[in-house]
C-alpha cells in the first residue's frame, strides 16, 4: 500500500473513533516514518544454494562380447574397383577409397611418416601478396604435425618441407585458364577434362622447375602449392597424381595439388581471413584423401570433423577425424575399441568412452556389428580442444551406421550431407523421440545423444547414462531387453 493510502486509512479510523485531529495527524506521521524505515531496510540475503556434487556410476569396463574380427568390416569389392580413386568413374561404377579393411594405401602411408612439400606460388601476372605473411605456411605445418601425433597416438606423423619465401614462376597463369563452368565450353565433358588435365600438368611442371635445389625430393610423398591471392584464372583444383618430375636429385614421382580461387577469396560470410586462419583444415582434408581416407561421411559438409569438409560455417568447426577412420588406419590400440555383435548381444554391457577431443583413453569407440558389411559406431564428443569452435551444448555421443559395401557420392549440389537419396558410406542416426523426418544440414545438436537419452537401431539400444568432462558412461543392450 502507498504512503498516501496508509494515511487515508488511518485518518478514516480516527474519525470513526472520535479521536482529535491532532492525534490523527500524529498517527499519520508515525506511519510515514515506518514506511520510510521499510524502504531503506536491506532485504535478508538468500541462503546460498549449493548443488550436490555429481557422482559418476561405479562401473567397470565390460569386455568386448564379440570376436574382434566381427568389427573389422571387410571391403567386399574386387581389386579392380578398389583401385579406383575417390570419384573416379568406370562406366556406372563410382570409385571411392575403401571404408572397410584392409585400408587403401595411396600416396601417403597410413603409419610411420608422411613427407609433404608446402610452397607459396606466384606468377608474372599474379605476383606475391603481402596478405600471406612470412611464416604463414610454417605455422600451418606445425599445427598439422601436432594434429597427426595427437589423433594417431604417436603411430604416425606428418613431416613438412616448407619452402621459404615465394616460388615465382615466369609465366602468365591467365594463359592457362581452368573453369569447368565456362559458358562457352564447346567440348563434351570428357574432352574438356582431357584438355584441363593437360593444362594442369603444364602449370605444375613449370612450378616444380622453379622449386629450390636443396629440397629432399626423394622423400616427398606429395606437394601442396598455395597460390597467391592475386591468382584469378584457376577456378578449379589443379592437381596431378603420381606425376614424374626431373629434379636436382634425378627422376622423382609424387603427387601435386593446389586449390582454385575459392580458397583465396571471400565467399559470403566465409572471408579470406577466416580461410587463412583455418588453412590447416583445407590442407588436412586433402592430405587425408592422399592417405586413402574417403571422408565426406557421415554428414558430408557438416562441421563434425576434418573428413566432412574444410573451414567453419557460422563460426562452428571441428578438426576431429571420425573414430571409424581412426580405427581403420590402426591408430587405436585394439583394446580401445569395444566390439559387440547383435547376434550375440544378450545382456547389457557398460562402456566408458573417452571423447575424441581428449588424448588417449581406455575406450575410444564402440562398434556393433549389425549386418554382413555394416556396423553401428558410437563415439564420444566434447566442445573442447580440436572442437573448441563448437557450440558449448554439443556434448555427448554421435552414433552412425557404416556400410563397407556402400556407394559414396560427394560434391553434389544441394547435398545436405545425411540424405540417403545421395548415397554415402555412413549416416548419422537420431536419438529416440526425434521428430526429424527430412535431412537438416549440419544438425549437430539434433543428432547428439545427450545424458539421459537413448538411440535404438538394428535391434540394439544405446543409452548415455551419465556424462562428465572426460568420460561418457554408455550402456548397450538388446532393444527388446
Amino acid at each position: 500500500m502507498s504512503t498516501l493510502g496508509r494515511v487515508m486509512t488511518v485518518a478514516t479510523w480516527c474519525v470513526l473513533g472520535s479521536l482529535t485531529l491532532a492525534s490523527c495527524a500524529g498517527t499519520a506521521e508515525s506511519s510515514e516514518e515506518a514506511e520510510a524505515t521499510l524502504v531503506v531496510a536491506e532485504p535478508e540475503p538468500e541462503p546460498e544454494v549449493i548443488e550436490a556434487p555429481r557422482i559418476p556410476p561405479t562401473w567397470e569396463q565390460s569386455p568386448s562380447s564379440a570376436d574382434f574380427s566381427r568389427c573389422k568390416l571387410a571391403d567386399p569389392r574386387p581389386d579392380s574397383v578398389r583401385d579406383l580413386h575417390r570419384g573416379q568413374r568406370r562406366g556406372d561404377i563410382i570409385g571411392r577409397d575403401n571404408v572397410g579393411f584392409p585400408r587403401t594405401e595411396r600416396e601417403i602411408p597410413g603409419l610411420g611418416v608422411g613427407n609433404i612439400l608446402l610452397a607459396k606460388v606466384a606468377f608474372d601476372d599474379a605476383p606475391p601478396s603481402e596478405q600471406i605473411p612470412d611464416g604463414f605456411l610454417q605455422s600451418q605445418a606445425d599445427f598439422m604435425t601436432q594434429w597427426s601425433e595427437f589423433f594417431s597416438q604417436g603411430k604416425f606423423r606428418y613431416e613438412f618441407q616448407v619452402v621459404d619465401g615465394w616460388v615465382e614462376v615466369p609465366l602468365n597463369h591467365a594463359d592457362y585458364p581452368m573453369d569447368p563452368g565456362a559458358a562457352d565450353n564447346e567440348y563434351d565433358q570428357e574432352a574438356y577434362n582431357r584438355m584441363m588435365q593437360g593444362q594442369m600438368e603444364t602449370v605444375i611442371e613449370k612450378v616444380v622447375a622453379e622449386l629450390p635445389d636443396d629440397l629432399d625430393y626423394s622423400a616427398i610423398d606429395t606437394a601442396l602449392f598455395y597460390w597467391t591471392p592475386e591468382m584469378f584464372a584457376f577456378k578449379q583444383t589443379v592437381s596431378d597424381r603420381d606425376a614424374v618430375f626431373q629434379t636436382p636429385q634425378g627422376r622423382q614421382v609424387f603427387s601435386v595439388q593446389a586449390g582454385g580461387v575459392y580458397h583465396s577469396t571471400d565467399t559470403g560470410g566465409l572471408t579470406f581471413e577466416i580461410k587463412k586462419e583455418f588453412a590447416w583444415s583445407y590442407f588436412l582434408h586433402d592430405i587425408m584423401h592422399w592417405q586413402g581416407m574417403n571422408g565426406h561421411a557421415p554428414g558430408n559438409g557438416w562441421k563434425t570433423g576434418i573428413g566432412q569438409g574444410a573451414y567453419p560455417a557460422n563460426g562452428e568447426y571441428s578438426g576431429v577425424i571420425t573414430a571409424w577412420e581412426t580405427f581403420l588406419f590402426e591408430w587405436y590400440e585394439d583394446s580401445q575399441v569395444h566390439c559387440a555383435d547383435v547376434e550375440t548381444l544378450d545382456e547389457a554391457q557398460r562402456v566408458m568412452l573417452t571423447p575424441l577431443e581428449i588424448y588417449g583413453g581406455d575406450r575410444k569407440m564402440i562398434a556393433i556389428r549389425t549386418q554382413d558389411y555394416k556396423v553401428l559406431v558410437v563415439e564420444s564428443r566434447r566442445p573442447v580442444g580440436y572442437s573448441q569452435w563448437w557450440d558449448p551444448e554439443n556434448s555427448g555421443l554421435l552414433v552412425y551406421e557404416v556400410d563397407a559395401d556402400g556407394i559414396q557420392t560427394d560434391h553434389l549440389p544441394n547435398d545436405c550431407g545425411n540424405d540417403p537419396a545421395m548415397p554415402k558410406w555412413a549416416y548419422y542416426l537420431y536419438p529416440d523421440g526425434s521428430t526429424v523426418t527430412g535431412c537438416i544440414d549440419n544438425d549437430i545438436s539434433g543428432v547428439m545423444v545427450k545424458e539421459g537419452m537413448s538411440l535404438t537401431h538394428s535391434g540394439v539400444t544405446i543409452s548415455l547414462e551419465f556424462s562428465d568432462d572426460e568420460l561418457d558412461y554408455v550402456s548397450i543392450e538388446p532393444a527388446d531387453g
